[in-house]
């Protein structure tokens, strides 16, 4: 074989070989896990509870107006989110308010 068969068998090695590797990587990406809706609705609830226990600074099982302050937007909603108007938002309450935020008025 002469020197330019050698190179020319060699160019045409490597793109195969690239062309592989190209190839290959979709199918490598595939075997990431895939968030189900019900993995990020999961997600959403363990956020919402860990929210809400930062935002009871008193541990008592309520929000009231002194500690909702540190959220903007459920203190501008305080009225709307506290639904039996005893002046505190419960964790029921709490998670009403989370799944309609985006209904509420913004600060």
């Amino acid at each position: 074989m002469n020197r330019t068969t050698l190179l020319r068998s060699g160019l045409v090695l490597s793109f195969l070989g690239g062309a592989a590797l190209v190839s290959s990587l979709p199918s490598s990406a595939q075997t990431t896990p895939y968030k189900t809706p019900s993995t990020t609705a999961a997600n959403a609830t363990d956020d919402d509870a860990a929210e809400f226990a930062r935002l009871d600074k008193n541990k008592d099982g309520f929000i009231d107006k002194s500690e909702a302050i540190l959220e903007p937007r459920l203190m501008t909603n305080f009225g709307a989110a506290d639904t039996n108007k005893d002046g505190k938002i419960d964790k029921n309450e709490w998670k009403a308010f989370q799944k309609n935020k985006d209904l509420m008025k913004k600060q």
